[in-house]
């Protein structure tokens, strides 16, 4: 979705960057695929966009002019990728925003050590913008209050050819990824109507907390408060923060991490004023909100989060802002102290049914036709921790395929932990699937599956659930065959003459051939073969399915691959003289031909060519699977 109203800032956007670092603004997604977050964004939006409760800051009066029908949410990733909606164009001024931003770029010139003397780190439970000083040093309490932040802005010097106040607005400029300037009449109104900021600024002075000139400094203050930024850039600026740093668009890095650090650590606790403790509690997040409306929240190591809504609460904070971040760190299990954390590269691997087939025999015709169409199947095994943000990469990689695939595979064998953002995400991209015609279907443990699966979703957009990935390539070898040839590859039953291990052989050759043969049957969940027995029978199975699959350590069977007619069972242990190595099932009503050795070694006795000819067949067979192994090996691996 693409829709932009430039007067009003309106957007509703999401942008992706994939692969290198893109020196602009990413690509704007594919519109036929609306991203899980994206929707998830635009319902938050619904959900709040007829709440007017709250006051303007009416003591700038500037800011007394603002739209309270104003709002926009912006998601940006350390990936690169932006979701926004809403009024997220719309500039207004960074105010109290700017406090961690100069607290920075104070502690890169000078160190920790010289800052840490003139400014402390401890919240104070007070307003903002309270004239206390911490007893005994007469330092401000930290730099998130205005005393804190005075001091700061007091703290950056001059360099080279750039004033103080240039070296600050360059240094938010590279935060956003963009020059961001000055809103002039903010300013003037500020200056006019800021006594109490300038009485902290004289109260630090005469404490030793700021030395120069008070009235300079705070009015570099009033200036950093009236830089102008929109939604989006604050988004960006907060993934900037959560990378350690460097800018996930332009790639150039704005800090270093023992900096990063230092600010995120007082936007956790500080940054909220008098209410960060019950932020931190409740939300988790290391944030920064602004009398202006805006509010910035970072997980680290994941996003930034941005929000713009005129109306205040009493403590100063966005009051659709804190309604947001609180919904969005509830439903997606952002809390900065839940359980676990990223854990690398969340795609093991990525493949189609070109390179990742089932282990089912397929015509010659039909697994032809699965080569020319298989990109349409999207296979993505993942592994570690399942969060939104991995739901989210996901989408991305269906973004990425140059063909839509019309049904998408996750193999969640090797995912240990998810957490509640996972479930909304993945049921957002089955419904965006399930609007093109598409499925989403997983496969793995029961216990993550089961969760990941809401009962309650519509029934063309509900998540597909197979208990391992072998049978839900099948089904998907199947529906796209079905989709394609009009109906799917499965054999219900056939003759003996119509087996892959006759062909080439006459009728008469054949009858001569089932003379060597004896017919067998199995019911429903019967045991065909055992692992670790004797091989000492080939089946030539003509009609229903086997399952065969092997029991692992730690509990559980893992499914290797599904027999049907027309199918050999066993030819390569057959041939080499080796045990079982995996029970075989029957799924269903089973019958085949047997051939046991003994009958083997007595064909070649007497019918010479004709075992010739069968010995030819099964050779044709073996290599066919050995070469699939081979193929699905070398996809794995690279």
């Amino acid at each position: 979705m693409d829709a932009i109203a430039t007067g009003s800032g309106h957007v509703e956007r999401a942008t992706a960057r994939i692969g290198a670092l893109a020196p602009t603004a990413s690509p704007v997604a594919d519109e036929s695929m609306v991203s899980p977050v994206l929707a998830h964004l635009q319902r938050l939006h619904a959900r709040y966009a007829d709440d007017r409760s709250g006051e303007l800051a009416s003591y700038i009066p500037e800011l007394a002019k603002a739209d309270i029908g104003s709002f926009g949410i912006c998601v940006a990733t350390v990936g690169g990728a932006v979701y926004e909606v809403g009024d997220t164009r719309l500039a207004f001024t960074l105010q109290s925003i700017s406090k961690p931003l100069t607290y920075g770029l104070a502690l890169a010139d000078l160190g920790e050590a010289a800052v840490r003397a003139r400014i402390g780190v401890e919240p104070t439970g007070e307003a903002f913008n309270a004239i206390a000083l911490a007893p005994g040093t007469g330092i401000p309490f930290n730099p998130m209050v205005n005393a804190g932040a005075i001091a700061a802005a007091g703290l950056i010097r001059p360099a080279m050819d750039r004033s103080a106040f240039d070296r600050i607005a360059a240094s938010y400029s590279g935060w956003a990824g963009r020059p961001l300037p000055v809103d002039e009449s903010v300013y003037r109104s500020e200056r006019e109507t800021g006594h109490r900021n300038r009485a902290i600024a004289h109260l630090l002075r005469s404490t030793g907390a700021l030395d120069g000139d008070p009235d300079e400094a705070v009015d570099r203050y009033f200036r950093q408060c009236s830089v102008l930024a929109d939604v989006r850039d604050l988004a960006l600026i907060g993934a900037t923060l959560a990378a350690g740093g460097r800018h996930p668009l332009t790639g150039v890095r704005v800090a270093e991490p023992p900096v990063v650090r230092a600010m995120l650590s007082v936007m956790a606790t500080c940054g909220m004023y008098d209410g960060a403790g019950a932020w931190l509690f409740e939300i988790g997040l290391p944030a920064k909100s602004g009398v202006s409306g805006g509010i910035l929240a970072v997980l680290p190591g994941q996003l930034g989060i941005a929000v713009f809504s005129p109306p205040l609460d009493p403590r100063g904070n966005s009051v659709r802002g804190v309604a947001v971040c609180r919904d969005l760190a509830k439903e997606l299990d952002l809390h900065l102290v839940a359980d676990g954390g990223p854990s690398g590269e969340p795609i093991r691997s990525s493949g189609d049914l070109r390179n990742r087939r089932s282990t089912r025999t397929r015509r010659v015709v039909h697994a032809d036709r699965l080569a020319e169409v298989g990109t349409r199947v999207l296979v993505l095994e993942l592994q570690g921790e399942l969060t939104f943000l991995v739901a989210e990469t996901v989408a991305l990689a269906v973004e990425a395929r140059p063909d839509p695939p019309r049904m998408v595979l996750l193999d969640l064998r090797r995912v240990g932990r998810l957490d509640r953002g996972a479930g909304p995400m993945l049921a957002g991209l089955a419904t965006a699937l399930a609007a093109s015609g598409g499925r989403l279907a997983l496969a793995g443990r029961a216990e993550i599956v089961s969760r990941l699966t809401p009962l309650d979703a519509p029934p063309d957009s509900r998540i597909l659930r197979f208990g391992d990935i072998e049978a839900a390539l099948e089904w998907a070898e199947d529906r796209l065959l079905e989709i394609q040839e009009g109906h799917p590859d499965v054999v219900p039953s056939i003759g003996l003459a119509d087996h892959e291990m006759v062909a080439g052989l006459a009728p008469d050759l054949i009858e001569r051939l089932r003379g060597h043969l004896v017919a067998r049957r199995w019911s429903t969940g019967e045991l065909v073969v055992r692992r670790g027995d004797p091989t000492d029978e080939l089946f030539l199975v003509t009609s229903g399915e086997a399952v065969a699959s092997v029991e692992l350590p730690i509990g559980g069977r893992r499914r290797l691959s599904t027999i049907g007619a027309g199918d050999v069972l066993g030819e390569l242990a057959f041939l080499s003289g080796e045990r079982r190595t995996a029970d075989v099932m029957a799924d269903g009503p089973l019958e085949a031909y047997g051939l046991t050795r003994d009958a083997f070694d007595a064909l070649g006795r007497v019918d010479p060519a004709v075992k010739a000819a069968f010995l030819e067949n099964l050779l044709r067979v073996v290599v066919r699977v050995t070469r699939r192994m081979t193929d699905e090996v070398a996809s794995l691996a690279g």
